[in-house]
């Protein structure tokens, strides 16, 4: 019998609540499920991307691998599942994004990386023209390694990527919203670009396969629909902004002793991103073009499945779609991310699976699940056994109906402490810096307030949520999810729930302890 194709389709910042939410216009994605089934009630392991898509791709908790932060990526020597496919005869096909590899371990894992951004940015530097090119030249090195373009490039580069349109003292200037796409920058946009690379590729592969007979694994990493908030017509107008709901309560969101019970990263980035200023109607605004940036991921999704269906490989190919994360989106009066935030619109993300040949009994599964379990599932579809230590625990009896539970628990961790000065993001010269100055303020929070970025873990059952940090000042959580599902009312210093605290730590201990490293399972003992 031989092995299925594999795709594995990533967006970036994609909550998994607009799965179910019947007002996003998401077809394509859903179309899925008749096919395969939709967890409903998966969750990531971080709320970054990095870190994030290291432990998906492992197997493996951040804490095993020290992948906390966005700088420690894969290595050369750290197992993964594409090395794992590489091995087994797979070519291994990476287009997209990548907050992943370290660059030395790409060349192990996978076969060919189809790298889009050299292309656009190529495309970029052609635009300024040969003269002014020369002129320069000796700034363009450093500032494209820095994303700090000199202003020479600023007018080349908002053809190609949409800039900050509003004033330095603009209340929406550090919302993340940036409006409408230009018809210009839609016909340059980097998602646009890798899924055309992508259907070039199959196009490629339905030519060859017969002289070839290798399946492929093709992982696709969209950057949409990650902030800013913008996205271009369909997209734009595609959702009435007074059907909008309020992604936060009027009446919380002006309050603000709602806040004092909360981390402090919650009141800061209300306060130095300008929030606490803006308007309903710019909450409900931010909402609308985000649920537009999801609609365009639902397009250029179904532009692969239609692809896989007109060259013959649909129905032998596996198919993964999750996100690494999800986004404030306006929840809480917050926007974009953070690394502690255990919200769960921040870590309950899509997972959409179809594996050929099983035939799942209900297309909708509210069993606790983790992105890591992607990991196992994918390595069972492959017939790949390996001695590697994980803690992913494959989907597929859940999928044939041969379980009816899978997870009683999960898990997530984020943030980094003051001795780890390598995990903090470097700070950003100004506010008004190109590209980059979006972040001044999120990066200066983490600096300058220590607790905000410090270590937490959160263990969550269907009933409860207990986020606990490692600096003594940083505010702890817990929540009863039954009750609460919104995470409004923090209950841990309420006496009365001091023995469900203590059980719910006790799991933390057990987990940290079956957990807590993976030693690599192929090193030999020293000769004596």
């Amino acid at each position: 019998m031989s092995l299925p194709n594999l795709l594995i389709f990533v967006p970036d910042e994609m909550r998994g609540d607009v799965i179910q939410n019947p007002n996003v216009k998401i077809p394509n994605i859903r179309s899925i499920a008749n096919d395969g089934v939709i967890f409903t009630n998966n969750f990531s392991v971080n709320p970054v991307c990095g870190p994030s898509r290291v432990c998906t791709f492992t197997g493996t908790y951040p804490m095993a691998g020290a992948h906390r932060s966005l700088f420690q990526l894969l290595r050369p020597d750290d197992e993964n599942l594409f090395k794992f496919l590489k091995e087994k005869g797979y070519e291994v096909i990476w287009i997209g994004r990548n907050d992943l590899f370290h660059e030395k371990a790409i060349r192990v894992s996978v076969s060919k990386r189809i790298n889009v951004m050299k292309r656009l940015i190529r495309s970029a530097i052609l635009h300024i023209g040969f003269f002014k090119l020369i002129k320069i030249l000796p700034k363009l090195r450093s500032s494209l390694k820095n994303l700090t373009p000199p202003p020479e490039m600023l007018e080349t580069l908002s053809k190609f990527w949409p800039l900050n349109p509003w004033a330095i003292d603009h209340p929406m200037r550090k919302s993340f919203y940036y409006g409408k796409c230009s018809e210009e920058q839609a016909q340059n946009n980097f998602d646009n670009a890798i899924i055309k690379a992508a259907l070039k590729y199959f196009d490629k592969f339905s030519k060859k396969r017969r002289r070839i007979k290798k399946p492929f694994c093709l992982y696709i990493a969209l950057n949409l629909p990650h902030p800013p908030y913008s996205v271009e017509e369909p997209y734009f107008s595609m959702y009435d902004r007074k059907k909008i709901p309020l992604p936060f309560p009027s009446e919380l969101m002006n309050n603000p002793n709602f806040y004092e019970d909360k981390p402090e990263f919650m009141k800061l980035m209300r306060s130095r991103y300008g929030l606490d200023k803006i308007t309903e109607n710019d909450f409900k605004e931010i909402l609308a073009v985000y649920y537009g940036m999801i609609s365009k991921v639902d397009d250029l999704f179904g532009q692969i499945i239609d692809k896989l269906k007109e060259i013959g490989e649909y129905d032998n190919t596996a198919i993964t779609f999750f996100s690494d994360h999800g986004d404030y989106a306006g929840s809480y009066g917050l926007t974009e991310k953070w690394s502690t935030g255990m919200h769960d619109c921040l870590l309950n993300v899509p997972l959409v699976v179809k594996i050929p040949g099983i035939k799942p009994k209900k297309s909708i599964n509210t069993e606790l699940t983790q992105t890591i379990d992607i990991f196992a599932t994918l390595l069972e579809v492959a017939q790949i056994n390996t001695k590697y230590t994980h803690f992913s625990k494959s989907l597929l009896p859940l999928l044939k109906g041969e379980l009816d539970t899978h997870r009683d628990v999960v898990y997530a961790q984020g943030g980094y402490d003051s001795r780890e000065p390598q995990a903090f993001e470097e700070k950003i010269p100004s506010p008004e810096t190109p590209l980059t100055g979006i972040y001044f303020d999120k990066i200066e929070i983490t600096h300058d307030y220590l607790n905000t970025s410090c270590r937490t873990t959160m263990i969550r059952t269907k009933e409860w949520k207990l986020n606990i940090r490692s600096m003594p000042e940083a505010k702890e959580e817990l929540y009863n999810l039954k009750e609460d599902p919104q995470e409004f009312v923090n209950l841990i210093d309420d006496p009365q729930y001091s023995d469900v605290i203590k059980s719910l730590k006790e799991q933390l201990l057990s987990w940290y302890l079956r957990n807590s490293d993976n030693p690599h399972y192929s090193h030999k003992r020293a000769a004596l």
